[in-house]
């Protein structure tokens, strides 16, 4: 048998944890995730710093850490202009795998990886995944992939809207897994590629949403509670039908981005900002953030109706002023802080801190460094005795590259349990805003730092647990066992614990080589951008 393969496959399971799987391999419960662990290498995978979606899959895809691909959440605080907006792949800084293979002269595709709108032109095809506005009309590449797609299997949606329902939600998963299995089967036969990545965001959703239910003590644990089992079990289905048909001379890879556990309380990092002086405020908060809410869920349910009976032109109006809507609750906070005055501010979804240099000055940077880290991590919380806060740091302490300086100043990272409560979310989810530093969350599961990840196939080795694997090292790890070597952007190195001793004496690891081409896909779309917020509000992320 080839020490190399010939093709790569990578099953992306969002959020998929270990703490969920073990127990189901002892049951017998993912037979297909068994037998591919039987025959290669597995272990947990360090996430990024924050462990969030947008960044760890776009580390994935470059290979590189977060302080040089320039990704740090999934919005972005414009220090000029004091705009909150999405990322996209027009701000990534580095090519992703399936364009620096493409390049190569190796055909290669990527099926709903977040973070890749705009897509890149490469020598197969791009199918955006989350962080992409579907009201664009020729968001993938190429354009005309997306109307095969369309007309077999409906509208391109990353993951299954959120229903009321939880019964319905659950089946809304399931049949999302079926879905994208079959999507990922007909890509595969429809062009053989030497490289190509499928993410399922299932397994990410069910955990957000199920968590709580696995507590013996909720009200519908005897009818939910094995939700989040039940993806896991249809997931391995998928991915017993993708090795049958990727064949013996492909590497199949399963990643996760990051982990999941418990959410049990938020912490409005805002309010202690203002509260020690830090922020201040030029409107009422919680007058600002009410009355600016997106559709309820039979507002929701009834656009679906609409969406079959209306004309295109109604829509896409109907879209764009929402999109404007949604872009505009984004920006409610940030409208009201007082910028002139304040030293700093947090935005986006994990907690990041911004200095506003309007008012801290470079040599001031460190003291008030000095000053969040010992307030932050000094919080108790009254109603547990718990720390929210388990590491508070700066960027350089963080980062290193070219893209440091668009990192948060200050990254937070909470205890087990806690998440931080980010502006926007008080108007999205309808809670009001919080009189207290504590509040409760809509979601009862979080992400965690450590993912999954496991390879099998022509050179691997067989029964190998791993134990210190990072997000940037995937992609060098896949290109090494495709017989390519890692480009000098990344830094993410090649596990070479995954390879046979004799693979390894007959392919030495190589140093890396240039990349060709740019680094990014382009310029993006501002209407797209705003539009995603009604996007992933449906959707159920935010």
């Amino acid at each position: 048998m080839s020490m190399t393969a010939k093709r790569v496959v990578v099953v992306g399971w969002d959020g998929a944890t270990f703490d969920i799987i073990q127990p189901l391999l002892a049951k017998g419960r993912m037979p297909h995730l068994a037998a591919l662990l039987a025959r290669g290498v597995h272990g947990p995978l360090c996430s990024t710093v924050p462990p969030v979606t947008p960044v760890a899959w776009t580390s994935f895809a470059t290979g590189a850490s977060p302080g040089r691909h320039g990704i740090f959440d999934a919005l972005t605080l414009d220090p000029a202009s004091h705009e909150v907006r999405f990322v996209s792949a027009a701000l990534r800084r580095l090519p992703p795998i399936w364009r620096v293979l493409s390049d190569r002269g190796r055909p290669a595709g990527a099926l709903n990886v977040p973070v890749t709108w705009p897509p890149d032109t490469v020598d197969g095809f791009v199918i955006p995944g989350m962080f992409t506005p579907t009201h664009i009309e020729d968001f993938t590449y190429p354009p005309e992939i997306r109307t095969e797609i369309e007309a077999k299997f409906g509208i391109c949606r990353e993951s299954p809207m959120l229903d009321p329902d939880p019964v319905k939600y659950l089946d809304n998963l399931l049949a999302g897994v079926d879905t994208r299995c079959e999507l990922t089967l007909w890509l595969m036969a429809r062009r053989p590629l030497d490289y190509f990545c499928s993410v399922f965001m299932e397994s990410d959703r069910v955990q957000h949403f199920f968590w709580g239910y696995r507590d013996p003590a909720h009200p519908r644990h005897a009818e939910l509670g094995q939700a989040i089992e039940a993806v896991y079990e249809r997931l391995d289905a998928a991915l017993g039908r993708i090795v049958a048909a990727a064949g013996d001379e492909t590497a199949v890879a399963i990643v996760s981005d990051h982990g999941a556990g418990p959410l049990t309380r938020s912490i409005f990092l805002n309010k202690w900002l203002i509260d020690n002086g830090l922020l201040l405020l030029t409107g009422d908060l919680g007058a600002t953030l009410a009355g600016h809410r997106p559709p309820s869920f039979l507002r929701r349910l009834v656009a679906v109706t609409a969406r079959a009976v209306l004309p295109k032109a109604v829509l896409e109006g109907r879209r764009r002023a929402r999109s404007v809507a949604h872009a505009r609750i984004n920006n409610l906070f940030s409208t009201i802080v007082d910028w002139q005055h304040s030293a700093c501010v947090s935005e986006g979804i994990a907690g990041g801190i911004f200095f506003n240099p309007a008012v801290v000055s470079q040599a001031e940077r460190p003291a008030l460094v000095a000053r969040l880290k010992e307030g932050l991590l000094g919080i108790v919380d009254p109603d547990t005795g718990a720390h929210p806060f388990m590491a508070v740091l700066s960027r350089e302490e963080l980062y290193h590259g070219e893209a440091v300086a668009s990192a948060p100043d200050v990254v937070t990272l909470c205890g087990p349990g806690y998440q931080v409560l980010v502006p926007h979310e008080i108007a999205l989810y309808e809670q009001g805003a919080p009189t207290g530093l504590f509040a409760g969350h809509k979601w009862s599961g979080r992400h965690e730092q450590y993912g999954v990840f496991a390879l099998a196939g022509p050179g691997v080795a067989a029964g190998v647990t791993l134990t210190d694997a990072q997000m940037p090292d995937v992609t060098p790890t896949l290109l090494y066992a495709l017989g390519e070597a890692a480009t000098e952007h990344m830094d993410g190195r090649v596990l070479v614990q995954a390879f046979t001793a004799d693979t390894l004496a007959a392919r030495p690891v190589a140093g890396p080589v240039a990349a060709t081409g740019g680094s990014g896909p382009g310029a993006t779309d501002d209407a797209g951008t705003a539009a995603m917020a009604e996007e992933l509000s449906d959707l159920g992320y935010m």
